[in-house]
């Protein structure tokens, strides 16, 4: 008996093992490939898109634009965003939604329906996204599926066009692009140390030319070593201002590192004659040798009045209000940021260089280029010229000297009659007239006891500015009898440089503010302030001044004006 239950179990077990190996004999069936598709065509290029931008706006037309994702987050330099490219432009992409290159790789064809999307730009990088505290922002994640379609599966990644550095323009804003025989600057550095969000690097090939590279520090190389030698660098090529950048997808976008390329330039430029002066790192690398000659270089700021010896850039103005007249600093572009690379160059007190240079008096000669004649020693402890002669002809300023402070352009007081201004008359019968007994012009709408209405005009001769790098226009007036509501909107300022005397309305005319108006129910006359020439009109010829009166049948007011003139002080 015992023998029959071993015999029985061991074909239970057989009979077990066989029926379980027939279950999972054979292949698992593999899951379906989902490939997507599009079922309408791009109507726009990237590149009309773009340059239909003029402002931030909505786009309302029901525009849809392709391209191939030539940039993504997986590195981590990019934030939120992603470019894509067609044969014509690029653009970025700003998107509420982190990984995006788990469904945007390299090589994926994107369609963007762009209508209810915006489009903006940060600091003239133009991009798509959504309104944000009134600026371009990042499209809402639960947005991005009704407006970003896949087709088909990625293609091959994206390559490069090889262009050189002094070959960027604003057509290959957002687009991939390679920089061949191109070495850094901060050989040995990281590319992006956790002190700070993101490091600027500069790039730059054997003659010179420069772009930034700019590296977040969340990026997974940012702890990488800048390597040395020349090389080919690929990226997405930016803009920030006026600043030209190129973000790095990742470290691979570095190739062929280690060579020695080809040589450097020797430093500078410019053989120190007034023809041919020395260019600014040229004068920067003869310091010490107390050579005389002249250099060119633009004003980009000057050292704050007090410093005695430089140590950051704490101790430089490079923005209006200056503090100091005695110096100015020069750099070989009026973009220049690092006071390293510039020359600070001595005014003479009391001579012709100081009173037409120095940004105290004249903060308008910033970003002038300057060409100026004096010794290559230390100033300031850093890179100078000193001992310049400062007469007129041992230096030349861009756009001419400016005139002195005292420059007059127009002085007429209305003592003893209206001079050469011209009165007219463009409704109602009253009009400006001349007040002999108190010496003014005076005009009012108001006549045997009831208000008419007027619009009449008070206009300057002809002034000739293009000398004048700042002009002010002050004078003295009083208001009285009139509504206050109306008091700034019925007596106002205007300039015009095409006023041929016809009619003002011939002639094309800018309101210009008057600081102080007079309390306005009173004979006192108050100074109206210094009323500033805008910068379109100052360097132009034929420039007049005008003030416009109006009143209506309902209320007048007398408007009395003296002393009317325009000086750069």
């Amino acid at each position: 008996m015992k023998k029959f239950w071993h015999l029985l179990a061991g074909l239970f077990l057989i009979l077990t093992s066989a029926t379980f190996t027939s279950c999972v004999d054979g292949d698992f069936e593999e899951p379906p490939i989902t490939i997507p598709t599009v079922d309408f065509e791009a109507n726009t290029t990237i590149a009309d898109l773009k340059a239909s931008y003029t402002s931030l706006r909505m786009i309302e037309d029901d525009i849809i634009i392709s391209g191939i994702v030539v940039a993504n987050d997986e590195s981590g330099n990019l934030y939120k965003k992603m470019v894509i490219q067609d044969e014509t432009a690029g653009i970025e992409l700003s998107l509420d939604k982190t990984s995006l290159y788990n469904e945007y790789k390299l090589g994926q064809r994107v369609f963007v329906k762009c209508k209810g999307i915006y489009i903006g730009d940060y600091n003239q990088l133009i991009q798509l996204g959504y309104i944000y505290n009134g600026s371009i922002g990042r499209l809402p994640e639960t947005f991005i599926s009704a407006h970003l379609f896949r087709d088909s599966l990625p293609g091959a990644k994206p390559v490069a066009d090889t262009i050189a550095l002094n070959q960027l323009v604003k057509s290959r804003v957002s687009t991939l692009v390679a920089f061949k025989n191109v070495r850094f600057e901060a050989i040995g550095e990281v590319f992006a140390p956790q002190t700070v969000d993101n490091t600027n690097r500069t790039l730059m090939d054997a003659s010179g030319n420069e772009i930034v590279v700019r590296t977040s520090k969340y990026s997974n190389f940012s702890g990488d070593t800048i390597p040395a030698g020349y090389g080919t660098v690929t990226g997405i090529l930016s803009v920030f201002g006026s600043t030209w950048q190129l973000t790095l997808r990742d470290i691979n976008d570095l190739s062929d590192f280690g060579g020695a390329g080809p040589p450097p330039p020797p430093p500078g430029g410019g053989t120190g004659t007034k023809d041919d002066p020395y260019d600014v790192p040229k004068a920067r690398n003869l310091q010490g040798q107390s050579i005389s000659g002249w250099v060119k270089g633009f004003i980009i700021g000057s050292v704050k009045s007090g410093v005695t010896s430089v140590t950051s850039a704490a101790d430089f103005d490079f923005a209006a209000p200056f503090s100091s007249a005695t110096n100015v600093v020069l750099a070989a572009s009026k973009d220049e940021t690092d006071y390293n690379n510039c020359i600070i160059v001595n005014l003479p007190s009391g001579s012709p260089l100081r009173a037409a240079v120095n940004l105290l008096d004249n903060p308008d000669n910033l970003k002038k280029e300057l060409n100026v004649l004096g010794t290559l020693r230390t100033y300031f402890g850093m890179a100078g010229l000193r001992d310049c002669p400062g007469q007129d002809g041992d230096f030349e300023l861009e756009g001419g000297v400016t005139p002195p402070p005292g420059t007059v352009y127009l002085n007429e007081p209305f003592e003893t009659g209206i001079g050469n201004f011209t009165a007219y008359n463009v409704l109602g019968t009253q009009q400006w007239s001349h007040d002999a007994s108190y010496k003014y012009m005076k005009m009012s709408g108001y006549q045997d006891g009831s208000s008419h209405q007027n619009e009449d005009w008070l206009i300057s001769p002809a002034m000739d500015l293009t000398a004048a790098t700042a002009a002010y226009i002050t004078f003295d007036h009083t208001i009285n009898k009139g509504e206050m509501a109306n008091l700034q909107s019925n007596h106002t300022l205007w300039i015009s440089t095409n006023y041929n005397g016809e009619a003002p309305s011939t002639a094309t005319w800018e309101q210009v503010t008057i600081p102080v108006y007079p309390a306005g129910n009173s004979w006192v006359f108050v100074n109206a302030g210094k009323a500033a020439v805008p910068a379109a009109y100052l360097g132009q010829q034929n420039v007049r001044i005008a003030f416009k009166y109006l009143c209506s049948d309902s209320e007048s007011a007398t408007w009395e004006i003296r002393k009317v003139k325009v000086a750069n002080d």
